[in-house]
């Protein structure tokens, strides 16, 4: 029975309705026959995820570094460097202002912080296997200078919360970010981004053209999350659910894409498995709880990655 976008969808209109979804990210058959629309499944998932080796250590995972957070906006930043930690980056560091080390401390020990003036050290920063910049981060000029020092690095970036809201007003930076970069907007930061849309359809076809323009991946967030890869296609994630309805969830999912590139996924690859793995630990809180908070979900990514790759028979 054939499964179609309508189904993924929000709001749908006719072209959504005529639009087939393949199942599984590597349908055979001609180009053709092959849809743009491809819906993850686990197998999909088992052939990307790379068990932990025996004799790796710190090193082998990548070291990761989340730019997040102001003095009011603490929570973002402990929360996407809490993504990243749990969902395996070797070493996660946090450049935050120094008004929140007391908290990175306390909260999370085993993250490093860095010094927001370190940041201006170009030739620093490339030893950072993946950089996520945004949640919490402030639209003032600090946090504008930190996204225009990134455009000089030109190295690929996980770009969510306050810079895109700084990029959908800069299109010179927009569109000068490293290919490989990784967007992951809610709606209104998508429209903010890209234009008003009346519908979700219209939203795809923008964010497939985009994708395509920019050599990024765009993960337009929502019940089913949309992963828009370099090529205009459209992988959808089947996992999640209302119970993730809580502020902060995009922070941890921010985090975990950034693990996962610091450990050497690809950007699509990343985004996948960020995805993936952050609506199934939701998936499995939900089954013993109504709401799920942001900080429940982070600490249960391992959980759920173990379960997944030794399930109980």
């Amino acid at each position: 029975m054939a499964v179609f976008l309508s189904t993924f969808l929000p709001d749908s209109d006719a072209s959504s309705k005529l639009q087939v979804v393949d199942e599984g990210l590597d349908k055979l058959g001609t180009e053709a026959e092959s849809s743009p629309y491809k819906l993850i499944g686990d197998a999909d998932i088992k052939a990307i995820l790379k068990p932990r080796k025996a004799f790796s250590h710190k090193g082998t995972y990548g070291h990761a570094l989340i730019i997040a957070g102001e003095t009011k906006t603490m929570g973002a930043a402990l929360l996407c460097a809490s993504g990243c930690l749990y969902a395996g980056a070797g070493l996660t560091t946090a450049a935050v202002p120094e008004t929140g080390l007391t908290a990175l401390n306390t909260v999370l020990p085993e993250v490093i912080y860095l010094d927001r003036k370190h940041l201006v050290n170009i030739k620093s920063l490339k030893k950072y296997n993946a950089i996520a910049i945004g949640p919490g981060l402030g639209k003032l000029l600090e946090a504008v200078c930190l996204v225009e020092e990134l455009m000089v690095l030109k190295l690929p970036v996980i770009a969510d919360a306050d810079a895109l809201n700084i990029l959908s007003k800069r299109e010179d930076l927009l569109f000068h970010l490293a290919k490989d970069s990784i967007f992951t907007p809610h709606l209104k930061e998508f429209d903010n981004l890209f234009g008003k849309h009346k519908s979700w359809w219209e939203r795809l076809q923008t964010g497939r053209i985009m994708a395509k323009k920019l050599g990024a991946v765009i993960v337009l967030k929502n019940q089913y999350t949309f992963i828009i890869d370099q090529q205009g296609d459209v992988l959808i994630n089947p996992t999640g659910n209302p119970a993730m309805a809580q502020g902060g969830m995009g922070d941890v999912l921010t985090g975990m894409i950034a693990a996962y590139v610091a450990q050497g996924y690809s950007a699509k690859a990343a985004a996948i498995l960020g995805c993936y793995f952050h609506g199934k630990a939701g998936d499995e809180l939900a089954e013993n709880h109504c709401n799920i908070t942001a900080s429940q979900l982070a600490v249960e990514i391992p959980v759920t990655v173990k379960r997944f790759l030794n399930p109980v028979k």
